[in-house]
């Protein structure tokens, strides 16, 4: 029952995100130049809402941009107890046979688990990332497994992971959009926020210690930056996702396939600039006095207060506000037993024609059926009230 109510609040959250897929009022997609990249996406990630897309839903390869759902995946982990920063992991054979950016961990070296998670975050280390999913699960094979049913529970209809690294292989592909999905979920961990804002570090000490440079050059001079990751590979080029906070809006930008490795830094800096720039959040509002009583028939109250069930948060451009209207139909007469929370109307709010956000109009309470005994119960109070 639990995992049927999970599923339909779900489905009626992404119902809820679609409907917003690419709004400003029918913006055409030229409006920030992404030609370099096969796919880039756009979104806000509190509300899901889509700002900007372009070949949004192609499956694309994604190089160590991969590595998000296994930072996911240890943040949840943690956030059980499974271990932490300080928990001593030993370095397999399989971890160490790794390459493309690594630490050079030796067979049977143990590192922390917070020292591996920051050569990850910082520097994309293959090895150090192998060797945590194997000490999580066992294993990569059952790791994967692992990233290829969160992403299921998180929506990510349109990727397929084969290795934790984010190597080139046959049937391992995301999308621009089920990469916001997935960063969009990663950011509500601060978790990691020291190791993605670290331009420089080191692991080890000694003559083995490795420098972490940070392959997110945004975050030397973009504001609000919060997170991000990088990946690149022969065969899907070069790959980025990247979340930043300006006020009370978090943005993710993502772009998947550029020629060049600064391209993406470009692409992505004119995607956040675009969303910070030109949008803004807004709340829908309830106004009280539309929000009449219901008469309630054969009750023993004769009406019922009303509310809006939910006042969305959304995203619209910026200084359009004031043109929000809203429209509420709420029933003349209900009749009784009226259940708390039971629909008795709806609010839809539009901004130039289009619909923004609806909600539905509910009773603030119940009302039993008035029966032969609740009448006499009445009479008698009024009787001895009296």
């Amino acid at each position: 029952m639990n995992k049927l109510k999970s599923l339909s609040a779900f489905v009626l959250c992404m119902a809820f995100i679609l409907s917003f897929t690419v709004i400003a009022g029918g913006e055409e997609n030229n409006t920030v130049d992404t030609k370099t990249a096969k796919s880039a996406v756009l979104t806000e990630c509190t509300t899901g809402q889509v700002i900007f897309e372009s070949n949004a839903h192609e499956k694309l390869p994604m190089a160590s941009v991969t590595k998000l759902m296994c930072l996911l995946i240890w943040a949840e982990e943690m956030e059980k107890g499974t271990f932490d920063f300080n928990t001593v992991v030993t370095c397999t054979a399989h971890a160490n046979s790794m390459d493309g950016s690594v630490i050079w961990l030796e067979t049977g070296e143990q590192l922390t688990a917070g020292e591996l998670i920051k050569s990850v975050v910082i520097a994309s280390a293959n090895d150090a990332c192998v060797a945590l999913c194997e000490h999580i699960c066992g294993s990569e094979e059952r790791f994967v497994i692992r990233m290829n049913e969160r992403a299921k529970q998180l929506g990510m209809s349109n990727t397929s992971y084969k290795n934790c690294v984010g190597y080139d292989c046959d049937n391992h592909y995301t999308t621009a959009y089920d990469t916001a999905l997935l960063c969009a979920k990663l950011s509500e961990y601060d978790i990691y926020n020291e190791f993605f804002a670290t331009r420089l570090d080191y692991v080890r000490q000694g003559e083995r210690q490795t420098q972490l440079l940070n392959t997110n050059k945004m975050v030397n001079y973009y504001e609000g930056i919060i997170g991000g990751k990088t990946g690149t590979t022969d065969n899907a080029g070069a790959c980025f996702a990247v979340w930043a906070r300006r006020g009370d809006m978090k943005l993710c930008a993502v772009e998947l396939g550029s020629r060049e490795s600064e391209e993406r830094f470009e692409i992505c800096g004119n995607l956040l600039d675009y969303g910070f720039n030109g949008f803004e959040l807004f709340k829908a509002q309830a106004d009280s006095s539309r929000l009449v009583p219901v008469a309630v028939t054969e009750g023993i109250d004769k009406q019922v207060d009303v509310r809006v069930k939910r006042l969305h948060t959304c995203v619209i451009p910026k200084g359009v506000s004031d043109r929000v209207e809203y429209e509420y139909t709420i029933r003349e007469t209900a009749e009784a037993p009226v259940y708390c929370g039971q629909p008795l109307g709806k609010v839809i709010a539009t901004l130039n024609g289009e619909e923004i956000f609806s909600s539905d109009i509910v009773a603030v309470r119940s009302v039993e059926k008035l029966s032969f005994f609740k009448s006499l119960l009445i009479i008698l109070q009024k009787i001895f009230s009296m």
